[in-house]
């Protein structure tokens, strides 16, 4: 019989930093992290299908009821 190998958790890396640190990041310090394709990408600004796209997805995200789990519908 095979012994199965026990799961272990992977921690998410980005840019060479974990994703906690990135989520505390400021822009500027994104900024010299990215290439500079990046960084222009960044200055440049949203298209307006990108814009709309965040918009309805904003709204829909208010209007949404909760989500219920089976251990809250007691």
């Amino acid at each position: 019989m095979e012994v199965k190998k026990k799961w272990s958790f992977h921690k998410s890396i980005c840019l060479g930093m974990d994703l906690n640190q990135l989520l505390d990041t400021s822009c500027e310090q994104l900024r010299q992290l990215y290439n500079v394709w990046q960084c222009w990408r960044l200055n440049s600004g949203l298209c307006w299908k990108q814009y709309s796209l965040l918009k309805c997805l904003s709204k829909v995200k208010k209007e949404a009821l909760p989500t219920k789990t089976h251990l809250q519908d007691r």
